[in-house]
């Protein structure tokens, strides 16, 4: 189903990749309302592709690493499924995966020690600069103090977004002097920051002299009404995952993958790609057009989208989901 990597032949095959996105999705679904997101489903589900990608032997040091995690008893064994605690090595390994990928926003729902210590709110995102009219980059673009810097200087900090603390997070990781309790926190938050970077909404925000003048948080201020539910649009491209039957890769998405580059360089040209998705297919003229109308009468930021566009958005999600996995584990893979 994907890619052989050069490094050799894959052991596990199309039906066993298969079950993992598919146990990925079920288990979202037994999550309450509130926490269908990207982060959940799309994250689990990256981490199940990453993990079809290894061999034996890598899954096996990576899960030993992961077991040395610092709150493996309490945000690990304790959520585990008993069908997985008894299931076979394989199984729980993918699960374990998936449920690193989340852990950095399951911590963010803990006590207030545990945020302390390990909750890093600001890495999740970065805001490139996206515009609701010229004149607003006119008025605006001197005054923005954003931090868009995409290298890394240790130490890894509460300041950084999400492509510096991608870096500093993958330098633990291959980091011969560092602990295995501390290569496996960083193996979370790679896990997870690989998948938040390709949402698109994690890599922008809308600027606005009138709306946005401080940005629109990667669209978490416009509000989507479709029927009788109101919903922002961050939220909406969260969710763009949730109920695919078939989150596997299409033969376009495929053919991306066979050329694909993964190494540290790459990260920043991922990183304008998927702005330019977001300045594309998610801020579209329409929906442009839409804000300047409400603003013409004064009201508040409220658009609405066609099937068009959710048909758009939901092939490009799913697009982003494989390339998220397969790039996650060339990431864990790389020496430097």
């Amino acid at each position: 189903m994907y890619p052989k990597r050069s490094r050799g032949e894959l052991r596990p095959k199309r039906r066993y990749l298969l079950r993992l996105v598919a146990l990925a999705c079920s288990l979202f679904f037994l999550l309450p309302a509130s926490a269908l997101a990207w982060h959940e489903a799309a994250h689990r589900a990256t981490a199940a592709i990453a993990f079809e990608q290894l061999r034996a032997d890598e899954r096996k040091r990576i899960v030993q690493i992961l077991r040395q995690h610092p709150r493996y008893a309490e945000d690990f064994l304790r959520h585990m499924p008993d069908g997985i605690a008894t299931a076979d090595d394989d199984a729980q390994g993918a699960w374990l995966l998936q449920q690193a990928s989340i852990w950095p926003d399951l911590i963010r729902r803990l006590g207030e020690d545990v945020r302390r210590q390990y909750n890093n709110s600001r890495w999740h995102y970065i805001n490139l600069l996206v515009w609701l009219t010229p004149e607003d980059e006119a008025a605006l673009v001197d005054s923005i103090d954003a931090n868009r810097d995409t290298a890394f200087e240790p130490p890894l900090r509460q300041s950084l977004n999400i492509v510096q603390a991608l870096r500093g997070n993958i330098a633990t990781w291959r980091d011969p002097a560092a602990t295995d309790a501390q290569k496996a926190v960083a193996l979370c938050w790679v896990l997870h920051l690989v998948g938040d970077l390709h949402q698109p909404l994690h890599t922008v925000a809308l600027f606005s002299r009138a709306y946005f003048p401080s940005g629109d948080r990667g669209g978490n201020s416009i509000n989507v009404v479709r029927g009788d539910e109101t919903r922002n649009l961050h939220a909406v491209w969260d969710g763009l995952p949730t109920g695919m039957g078939d989150l596997g890769p299409t033969t376009k998405t495929r053919q991306l993958i066979e050329n694909d580059i993964v190494n540290d360089a790459a990260i920043d040209a991922w990183l304008h790609q998927h702005a330019d998705i977001a300045r594309r297919f998610v801020y579209t003229d329409d929906l442009k057009s839409q804000l300047l109308r409400k603003l013409e009468f004064r009201q508040s930021p409220v658009v609405n989208l066609s099937d068009d566009y959710l048909d758009a958005a939901r092939s490009l999600a799913r697009r982003q989901v494989n390339l998220a996995g397969h790039r996650m584990a060339e990431l864990l893979l790389a020496e430097s």
